[in-house]
């Protein structure tokens, strides 16, 4: 989707529930978005209600159908101006330098990890309700696939590549089984961190080391590891 596609697009959306994403929004509008975010991202858009968005961004509800017309107007107007100054330029980006960069693997992959995880836990709640909500609004996945994913595929694959030629990662393996590989690390450090955090005692920059460690080379023992004997029987079969 080029960039005029995407405005197109967006448009075409706009129009059909009414709303109008380029003009700028008042201090009052802006306390409405950002409730927005708080109670999207704590209940989903399912179990939100104008009220509750309205009474924490301190307006009448017949405000939010004023500016925005409807729950899904509300929705839309915070999430795809989000995907297209927020989400392509400031997590695609960072991505792009951190893969041209002449290290090994092991550093680029520490380095992808400490990356995504500022970006999440910086912008928590807006990631969480675009995942999510995507899930759902055919409008928000068409916006992510096409804008974001189809969009930028081309870059990462190329960077992807370069670090192939350049023997830093497996030549044999497919870009998307990498680049999806790279997505489960950084998701399974988050999990780790979150739900079994009570499991290990180590600094964040060791247990990102032991991710990165366990995606480069995986949990079977390397040869450098294993006793003389279990070298030598690896060897004879």
């Amino acid at each position: 989707m080029t960039k005029n596609d995407w405005e197109q697009w967006v448009q075409y959306i706009a129009e059909q529930y009414d709303l109008d994403l380029n003009k700028k929004q008042t201090a009052k509008q802006k306390q409405i978005l950002e409730a927005a975010i708080h109670i999207f991202s704590e209940k989903g858009y399912s179990g939100a209600t104008t009220s509750e968005i309205a009474k924490k961004a301190q307006v009448a509800e017949a405000t939010i159908f004023k500016h925005y017309h409807s729950k899904k107007g509300l929705l839309l107007r915070l999430v795809l101006p989000a995907i297209s100054k927020v989400v392509a330029p400031f997590v695609l980006k960072p991505l792009f330098a951190i893969l041209e960069e002449e290290k090994p693997a092991e550093k680029i992959v520490e380095d992808l990890i400490k990356d995504r995880v500022e970006l999440i836990e910086k912008n928590q709640k807006l990631i969480r309700v675009i995942l999510v909500e995507s899930l759902y609004h055919p409008e928000l996945k068409e916006a992510l696939v096409n804008h974001v994913l189809k969009a930028n595929a081309p870059e990462v694959a190329k960077r992807v590549q370069r670090l192939k030629e350049q023997g830093i990662i497996r030549a044999d393996l497919p870009d998307y089984v990498v680049i999806s590989g790279l997505i489960s690390t950084v998701l399974a450090y988050l999990i780790s961190t979150n739900l079994f955090a009570f499991m290990g005692t180590e600094s964040d920059e060791q247990k990102i080391k032991y991710f990165a460690d366990l995606f480069i080379n995986g949990i079977v023992p390397r040869s450098t590891d294993l006793r003389p004997a279990e070298r030598e029987e690896r060897r004879e079969s």
